[in-house]
Formats: structure tokens, C-alpha cells, sequence
């Protein structure tokens, strides 16, 4: 079925000339594949090509390489000519056949060349057909014959079919002794018009040579001997390229493929973000004991349907969990964090953001059993305070990121306790945390060299000794947010334009303090600026915005510029950002000062720049005679 026998004349020796013709091959050693040699020359192919996928392409992507399909083995042809003792006497007649015998054997050779190429074409069909049966699988979610997907309206790819598919799938056993009908997936009227198009189309096709192409995707027959004989091993490297809904679909083709497509190799990571609507308590079961050990990084964000009893299943079973999400889980409580503290001991990060029944008690329970804890995120967890903190420090000494946005009882000392117990600490967040003063930020600037991302967001009682800090001990920072930290004033920002050179991303919305003299020092010490947010900003001017066009990231790194509510800012800041070629955005809402005729002139210069800006409309003259108006003039401006 896979292969054409090749015709034995081909090896056959030529007796009529006298000489000895031997035609051998370079490749195998035999002439006739049968379809068991071919069936092993497709499954070494689609593994050599499953690892080359592996080693070359990204997450989610797939590519299968096939041989090309004018490679052929090495032929090669020996002549060899017994001349007798007579030959002299009969030299005529000896040329005569023995022009004859070469021309026999050409005739062999190109009849061979024939055979040899139906083979690998034969070879390449059928490493193809498998190739398009699984593109067609993940594609449409049927491995039958299709010309056109079906309608939006009958696609089987919607979160709650996706969820209905693995809330069903218990485990592996019983997908494995269910019916097939009641696993395989469903084909509506359309996909059965399709498919009945296809075969009269086949029926008119028989007549043409197989190895012609076609103008459809296969027959449901051949799909299924290749689903059949592809190698376990080659459908688990293919599935484990893909996506949720795209292994749910593969699920549903058949028992062996339901088997493999919720085998746990295939869900080592799992992100259910998109299904947080549709994701129950058993969902989360199921997949916990599918994928037991195999199971690495988890994402339940928003899932607010989650509670303690499915995280401790999910516990229980995946003891080698590294990355879990759990933010917007509403239900979670802290008994859901003493089980993953005792079974879950090689946790790198655990995001647990908005969970707002998160108190202390979690924090005691990860510093007791996650000692290799890298990142947290208790943000908006409105119970976190410093006791919490202090014993996360003490029990997670990796640590290198820690955020804690919006937490109002988080004090100095649970930032002092950070700073003493956790060195390597890079990125830090305490947005909000209106009681953090100057003293704790420089014993964290001392303790912490590596601190590379700090937001200190409307924290109100810093001053500039915190940045004076931050400057002649951090000086790896690439990114500061200091958004509505009114008491830093241009001397901070002097110290850290003089000693922070990598700052990529700098904050300073509502530092009402700062002058044009704070872009002079970023503009000549700071080369790497990328997006810088001035907004409320009210001394900023024309002057300023010169002197960061001028300066040495202004022509090709920066990237974001933020001006709203900027009141001296004019047209001619507009001009003086002509020079920024790299310019991509720019904000400049309430920016009474800057004309439309500025904006286009700018985009002419700058054709790909995006401009936000509002103009506040024009209000109409007041009315001294005549009728009273029938509306007033806000209600005309409107």
C-alpha cells in the first residue's frame, strides 16, 4: 500500500553479449521496499524531523521535515566484457553486441532510476500524509478530509468544550477503555458535505497517477493506517508542542490519541488563563492526576471558581510544581498555602495577587517548606503586614523579587528585615506603602547591590536621600518609578544621572519639584533612557525637552515620551523631537499649548509616531441678544 515493488529486471543479468552487467545500490543493499521497510523509513524520518522541531523551533510551533522528493540512492553500473581468444578474428560482430548489451542496460538503468524514484516518492507521501493527518487534527480538530474549516458556529474549540473535554477525562484508564464513539468528535452537517465533495472528487481522480498531486488533504483510510503505525514516542514529542485547545481537539479523534494527548508529558505547562470563566474545582482535579510529576508551571489567573480543595489535590499530586499563578483566586485561603508549602518543595514563584483571604499564616507556611523561593507577589492582599514579611525573609534567603503593591501595613521594619536576610534581591515593588520612609530604602540600597527594578510609587514620605541612596550603591538600576513622590526635587535625580548609566525606564509622573535641570542630567548621564513619564510635571518647558533632544539617548533610544497635563510645554517641543528617530509614542493630553498643525508636522517627520492628545472644544460666544438659546452653552460645547 505504501510502496511499489521495483521491477527485479533491473538486477537480471544480460546473457546475450556475453558480459556480466551487475547493478547494486549504494543505499540498502535490495531492490524491492516492501511496506514494512517503508513503514521503518517513516518512522525514523518523522523522529529525525520531531527533533529537529525540538531543536530549532519555539514553544508552541511545530515543523516536520521531509526528505526531498528527488533523493534517491547511489546507483552504480559494472561492465565487465570476457573477450575470447578468437576475438581478433570476430571483431564486428563482438562491437555489434556489445553496443547492443549497453544499450540493453541503459534501458535497465533508466527502468530502475523509474522504480527507484517511485519508491521515494512512495516514502515521501507517506511521511507527508502523516504530517498533514496531525496539521489537519490540530487545525480543524478532525484528521477526515476537509477542503475548508467548518463555520465559526460549529467549531468544537470553545473554552467550555475545551473544559468539557478534560473535566470528562478523569484518568487515564478509563479514556482508555471508553467507547470510541463517545470519544471521537462530532461531525456536523457541513463537515459531512465536505467530506461527500471529497470523495466524489477522489472517484474522478482514480484514473491519474498517485504520485501527481492532489487537490484535497488525504483519504480518511490512509489517515488512519498512518495514525496507526506513527510511533508513540513521535506523537508525544508532536503534542507536546501544543497548545490547551489544541490537545483537547487531538483528544477527541480517537482512543489511542485521547491516551496520548492527556498523557502528563504534554502538560508540563499549563496556562488556563483564557478558560478562567469556564474553570471549575474537577477540572483542576483531573488535571492534577494526569499530570502527577510531569506538571512544571501552572497559571490559574482570574479562575475565581478555584478553592482550597483543588489546590490541595493539586498539591497532593504535583509535587514538582515550580511556577504557580493564583492571582484573582478569590477563594483561596491560607490552608491552600500549607499544603503547597508541604508538598510543593522545589517552588521557584508563586504569585498569589488580590488573593485577599492571604494573611501572615501563608507567608510562616512558604518560608517553611519553599527555602528555594525566588519570586512572590502578595500585592493588593490586604492582610500581608511586617510579621509576615519579616518571616518570608528569614525562611527565603534566595529571594530576588518581592512585590507587595498596595500592602498598607507593610512598614520599614518588614523592608529592613529584606534588606539583612535577602541580598540578592533585583526587583522590588512597594507601591502604595504609604509608611515607607527614607531609612529603610537606604539600608535596602546598602544590603541589596543587585537591585536592578524599584517602584516606589506613591510612597509620600521619601526624599531625595532615598535616590542619593539608590545611586552611589545600586548602580546596575534600569528601571525607577517614583510616580507621585512630591518631595523629590532635581538634586535626587542629579545624583542618579551622575552614577546610574543603565536607567532604561524611568517614572516621575506628579514629582511636581523637578525642572528642566533633572533632563539635563538624565540627557548627558543616562544613555540607555528608553521611556520616560513626566505628566504633571508643571515646570517642565520647551528648555527641557531641548536638552533631552540633545542629549546622547534622545536620537536612537528613546522610545516613550510622556507630557499630560504639562502646561508650558508649546509647539516647539514638537520640533525639538524631530531628531528622535526612534520616537514611537508620545502622550500629550491637556497640553493646552500644542497645536494640530504641530502634531502633523511632527508626524511628517515621524510617520510612524502614535500621538494621544485631546483638544478641549472651542466654547461658542455668549448669546446678548435676541431669543434666550434653547441650550446652554455647556450643552451646546457637548
Amino acid at each position: 500500500m505504501f510502496a511499489r515493488n521495483a521491477s527485479s529486471a533491473a538486477s537480471s543479468s544480460n546473457s546475450s553479449s556475453g558480459s556480466t552487467n551487475t547493478i547494486s545500490r549504494g543505499g540498502g543493499g535490495e531492490d524491492v521496499v516492501n511496506g514494512s521497510s517503508s513503514l521503518s523509513v517513516a518512522a525514523s524520518a518523522v523522529a529525525a524531523a520531531a527533533a529537529t522541531a525540538s531543536s530549532s523551533s519555539t514553544a508552541g510551533s511545530i515543523e516536520l521535515l521531509c526528505p526531498p522528493s528527488g533523493s534517491s540512492s547511489n546507483i552504480s553500473v559494472s561492465v565487465e566484457s570476457n573477450n575470447n581468444n578468437n576475438s581478433s578474428n570476430n571483431q564486428n560482430n563482438s562491437n555489434n553486441n556489445h553496443n547492443l548489451s549497453l544499450q540493453q542496460l541503459n534501458c535497465n538503468n533508466s527502468h530502475n532510476n523509474h522504480n527507484q524514484n517511485n519508491n521515494n516518492n512512495n516514502h515521501t507521501n507517506l511521511i507527508t500524509g502523516i504530517c498533514h493527518s496531525i496539521w489537519r487534527t490540530a487545525t480543524f480538530g478532525s484528521a477526515t478530509p476537509i477542503i475548508a474549516p467548518p463555520p465559526p458556529a460549529t467549531s468544537n474549540s470553545t473554552p467550555a468544550a475545551t473544559m468539557a473535554t478534560l473535566a470528562t477525562s478523569s484518568c487515564a484508564s478509563t479514556s482508555a477503555s471508553s467507547d470510541s464513539s463517545s470519544s471521537s468528535l462530532s461531525i456536523t452537517p457541513e463537515l459531512n458535505a465536505t467530506a461527500a465533495i471529497v470523495d466524489h472528487h477522489q472517484q474522478n481522480q482514480d484514473h491519474q497517477d498517485l504520485n501527481e498531486p492532489q487537490t484535497f488533504l488525504g483519504q480518511t483510510e490512509l489517515d488512519d493506517e498512518l495514525i496507526k503505525q506513527l510511533p508513540k514516542e513521535v506523537l508525544l514529542r508532536v503534542f507536546s508542542y501544543l497548545d490547551v485547545v489544541s490537545l483537547c481537539r487531538c483528544a477527541q479523534v480517537c482512543k489511542y490519541w485521547n491516551v496520548l494527548a492527556l498523557d502528563g508529558s504534554s502538560w508540563q505547562k499549563i496556562n488556563l488563563f483564557d478558560f478562567q470563566r469556564d474553570i471549575e474545582g474537577p477540572v483542576i482535579e483531573n488535571i492534577s492526576q494526569r499530570c502527577g510529576g510531569f506538571l512544571k508551571s501552572l497559571s490559574l489567573r482570574g479562575c475565581q471558581s478555584v478553592g482550597d480543595q483543588s489546590i490541595r489535590t493539586l498539591a497532593n499530586h504535583c509535587h514538582n510544581i515550580e511556577h504557580l499563578d493564583l492571582s484573582e483566586c478569590k477563594k483561596i485561603t491560607d490552608i491552600s498555602t500549607q499544603s503547597i508549602s508541604r508538598y510543593c518543595t522545589k517552588l521557584t514563584a508563586i504569585n498569589l495577587e488580590s488573593c485577599s483571604n492571604i494573611t501572615d499564616n501563608s507567608l510562616k507556611y512558604i518560608s517553611d517548606g519553599c527555602s528555594n523561593l525566588l519570586e512572590i507577589n502578595v500585592s493588593w492582599c490586604h492582610l500581608i503586614s511586617e510579621n509576615g514579611v519579616e518571616a518570608l525573609a528569614r525562611g527565603c534567603i534566595k529571594l530576588r523579587k518581592f512585590s507587595s503593591k498596595g500592602c498598607k501595613q507593610i512598614t520599614d521594619n518588614a523592608i529592613t528585615c529584606l534588606a539583612k536576610y535577602c541580598p540578592d534581591l533585583m526587583v522590588l515593588n512597594l507601591h502604595s506603602c504609604e509608611t515607607i520612609t527614607d531609612s529603610s530604602i537606604r539600608q535596602l540600597a546598602s544590603n541589596c547591590p543587585k537591585l536592578q527594578k524599584i517602584c516606589l510609587s506613591k510612597c509620600a514620605d521619601l526624599t531625595d536621600l532615598s535616590l542619593m541612596a539608590l545611586s552611589q550603591h545600586n548602580q546596575l538600576l534600569n528601571t525607577l518609578e517614583v510616580s507621585g513622590c512630591r518631595n523629590f526635587t532635581d538634586i535626587g535625580f542629579q545624583a542618579l544621572g551622575r552614577n546610574c548609566k543603565y536607567l532604561e525606564r524611568m517614572d516621575l509622573e506628579e514629582c511636581s519639584q523637578i525642572t528642566d535641570l533633572t533632563l539635563a542630567h538624565l540627557a548627558t548621564g543616562c544613555p540607555s533612557l528608553e521611556k520616560l513619564t513626566l505628566s504633571h510635571c508643571e515646570l517642565i518647558t520647551d528648555d527641557g525637552i531641548r536638552h533631552l533632544t540633545t542629549g546622547s539617548c534622545a536620537a536612537e533610544i528613546l522610545s516613550v515620551l510622556e507630557l499630560d497635563n504639562c502646561p508650558l510645554i508649546t509647539d516647539r517641543t514638537l520640533e525639538h523631537l524631530v531628531s528622535c528617530h526612534n520616537l514611537q509614542r508620545i502622550e500629550l493630553f491637556d497640553c493646552q499649548l500644542i497645536s494640530r498643525a504641530a502634531i502633523r508636522k511632527l508626524k511628517n517627520h515621524l510617520p510612524n509616531i502614535k500621538v494621544h492628545a485631546y483638544f478641549a472644544p472651542v466654547t461658542p460666544p455668549a448669546v446678548t441678544t435676541g431669543n434666550r438659546p434653547r441650550y446652554c452653552r455647556c450643552c451646546e460645547i457637548l
